[in-house]
């Protein structure tokens, strides 16, 4: 399997078409404004199949930064699509704590790209997004980014059971996947795990390719979610920190 740019072009306007069409219905903007952030990252892989390989190139360079800042500030509308999946009432309660520890993510992501000399440097192979240079390359059959990022959390953490995929990883997967469980949304973080990093882990062994790979199935994710029959299965009513008050108006 091989993709290119004119592929990612062609998800890119269909998830946009999509966007538009599910917001002129009146759809929930929980759903259409973060298939429509998703779409947008698509049509960023699009360009930078322009230029892919010329790491020399400064729109490849500036490409693959804007690349890991869509994804560093991906955590606001995974946790937008969540929150929709559960109570009205739990989620006005909840939603500006939920955004202020995305913004936290958010910002572990940003100090990881900061090349402070005490940290070390990332470990190529290892953690994705790692490498000598910023550059956008061919993967196995996308897009694989890598950059010269620090080493913070890229030796292995004891008390994390031996975590070595960088501080970048492991505040976007607290956030992601974690934080939503803890407010419920389960059904939607395990959809979420299908159709992302399980499926990104069975197409490449490469860790650059990776967030490429799982960037581009999340096109399939919010579609799914918004068009399809599996969105009345990821609703949740019940869930131990929701009061009894919750419970019995449902």
């Amino acid at each position: 399997m091989c993709w290119s740019g004119e592929a990612s072009g062609v998800l890119a306007a269909a998830g946009l078409t999509t966007a538009v069409y599910v917001a002129y219905k009146g759809e929930s903007k929980e759903l259409w404004i973060p298939l429509t952030y998703f779409a947008l990252m698509e049509l960023l892989q699009a360009v930078t199949y322009v230029y892919i390989d010329l790491c020399g190139n400064p729109n490849n360079q500036v490409l693959t930064l804007l690349g890991y800042l869509h994804i560093a500030f991906q955590p606001f509308f995974v946790n937008m699509v969540a929150m929709y999946f559960i109570p009205e009432s739990v989620k006005l309660k909840i939603r500006t704590t939920v955004y202020a520890l995305c913004a936290i993510s958010s910002l572990a992501m940003l100090i990881k790209m900061y090349p402070f000399a005490w940290a070390g440097e990332c470990v190529p192979g290892v953690e994705g997004f790692c490498g000598a240079q910023t550059c956008s390359i061919s993967g196995a059959w996308h897009i694989a980014w890598q950059m010269p990022l620090n080493g913070l959390m890229s030796q292995p953490v004891e008390w994390l059971f031996g975590f070595n995929w960088g501080l970048h990883a492991f505040s976007y997967i607290l956030a992601a996947f974690y934080l939503p469980i803890i407010y419920g949304s389960w059904r939607f973080v395990g959809f979420h795990y299908l159709i992302g990093p399980w499926i990104s882990d069975v197409t490449t062994d490469d860790p650059n390719e990776y967030c490429a790979v799982w960037c581009l199935f999340s096109i399939a994710l919010c579609v799914s979610v918004i068009k399809t029959p599996i969105r009345k299965y990821l609703h949740v009513k019940k869930w131990p920190f929701y009061n009894r008050e919750v419970g019995d108006s449902l």
